[in-house]
């Protein structure tokens, strides 16, 4: 594969804010780049990176353009990779689609933390300590088929040392007992059914998994509540952070109605063929985007901003020519209780949300959102946004002052 090169003069920029939803992505072959990157709620950052740092990929692969501009600090050279290429390039140099995966499994954990803004790796010489906390939660909450799992996973770690395997015990003999998967090939196929727990947080990863059919819940314990951070469908990829980085697993998947699962394993990542670890990296890519507007999303301070919000980002994700599919309909596979889940709403918050209920854009069914027509949705997400921006800034100002 030969890899196109451009080269920048020093103060040049490379691409501007909003204009950077392009086909190719960039690596750093010399010199250092500049990258800034505004939000109105998120606030302003700058980056300084250097030989051998990738940028441009999330816009690359998402065709979503955001407020991000990368300037060249010294005379840089630059390697331009084009999307369409991304198979080769894993081909002839599987170590940079290792590298990127690796970094933004690492982006993916710090967004998640922020957005919980709880810090939930704790030290990882108080793991035992951890492990109990999160059992005794799930049992409060009376979640206990994840307590049995996370115990049951956890028990053979801990055998060399009775004291705790001890304790494990005791708990586990109050618990449902649970079944723990294991796989003995490459690809293992299972299906799950519904309400069945797939790993819990914190449980060490061996493996990650690909939906066949069914549908999976992401969620994780926030102080004393379980929050739903994600529903995964068909097609859709979990568990591939745990695969990448040798930490425990920060979220807990559960199967909402029989699913049908590919287990991968851990130990043969490199056996795996290029058109999985492609998928893998464009999956990881969107969820990182996503991840990154529900951190917006969870900082807007107005309710019904935050729903449209959500909905306007999901439309975003899931049509690459929004202006070619402007006045097209487009339905979510959940039903608005889960978009509640998603967004943590109480059922004060749900008493909040009237204009949402009576916008007759939408079509509201068991299972399903519908949207009659995405230019409305952007039109009424761009109304509510601006209401929540002038709120924010007014809260910010009071803190300050205060």
């Amino acid at each position: 594969m030969k890899v196109a090169t451009k080269f920048f003069q020093k103060n040049a920029f490379i691409y501007l804010e909003g204009k950077n939803a392009s086909k190719n992505f960039f690596i750093v072959k010399k010199g250092q780049i500049l990258i800034k990157k505004s939000d109105p709620i998120l606030g302003n950052n700058e980056e300084t990176k250097g030989t051998g740092y990738i940028f441009g990929i999330i816009q690359c692969i998402t065709g979503i353009s955001d407020e991000e501009a990368v300037q060249a600090l010294t005379d840089c050279e630059i390697f331009v990779i084009a999307k369409d290429k991304i198979d080769e390039l894993y081909l002839e140099h599987p170590k940079v689609i290792l590298k990127i995966l690796s970094e933004y499994s690492e982006i993916l954990r710090t967004l998640d933390k922020d957005l919980l803004q709880y810090d939930f790796f704790s030290p990882f010489f108080n793991r035992e300590e951890k492990i109990f906390e999160i059992a005794n939660k799930y049992i409060a909450l009376k979640q206990l088929n994840k307590a049995s799992h996370l115990l049951t996973f956890t028990k053979d770690e801990f055998s060399n040392k009775p004291d705790v395997s001890e304790k494990i015990n005791l708990l586990l003999g109050k618990l449902p007992k649970t079944e723990i998967s294991g796989i003995t090939h490459i690809i293992t196929e299972k299906v799950f059914p519904a309400q069945s727990v797939i790993f819990t947080e914190y449980e060490l990863g061996h493996n990650f998994y690909i939906i066949k059919s069914g549908r999976i819940k992401i969620s994780k314990l926030r102080h004393d509540r379980e929050v739903v951070l994600a529903i995964l469908d068909e097609g859709d990829i979990f568990g591939e952070m745990a695969m990448l980085n040798d930490k425990p697993r920060n979220a807990t998947a559960t199967a909402m109605v029989d699913s049908e699962i590919m287990i991968v394993d851990k130990k043969s990542i490199d056996k795996l063929p290029s058109p999985l670890f492609v998928k893998i990296l464009f999956f990881l890519t969107q969820r990182i985007w996503m991840v990154e507007q529900q951190l917006i999303c969870f900082k807007l301070p107005l309710p019904t901003s935050k729903i449209y919000y959500l909905l306007t980002a999901k439309v975003k994700q899931m049509v690459q020519d929004q202006k070619r599919e402007y006045e097209k309909n487009i339905t979510f596979k959940f039903p608005v209780e889960e978009l509640y889940q998603l967004l943590g709403f109480t059922e004060k918050n749900k008493k909040e949300i009237d204009e949402f209920l009576k916008d007759k854009n939408f079509e509201f069914y068991k299972d399903s959102i519908k949207i009659r027509n995405i230019a409305d949705l952007f039109d009424r997400n761009s109304y509510h946004f601006s209401k929540a921006l002038h709120a924010y800034s007014g809260s910010v100002s009071k803190k300050i002052n205060f």
